[in-house]
């Protein structure tokens, strides 16, 4: 995924999907990646969210089983 797909990834979630439809939506990312990408992907898409969404614990939660560390400052680039 580039960057501009995780914004908007991310921001079409917009509040509007629970954290289960959100995990629903990004569980097959970790061990065997999104679409045949990097796990990295995933950890990158939650951060993001984890950032956009204000740090919301239930991010933080769904980080936590999914075993994606949390990332001190998010370095999404404005160019992709």
């Amino acid at each position: 995924m580039t960057d501009q797909e995780i914004k908007d990834t991310v921001e079409s979630w917009n509040w509007n999907l629970s954290i289960f439809e959100i995990y629903d939506e990004v569980k097959d990312m970790g061990k065997f990646g999104y679409g045949g990408g990097q796990t990295e992907e995933l950890s990158r898409l939650l951060n993001h969210a984890y950032e956009y969404f204000n740090y919301d614990s239930m991010i933080a939660e769904l980080m936590s089983f999914l075993a994606v560390d949390i990332d001190e400052k998010e370095e999404l680039t404005e160019a992709s």
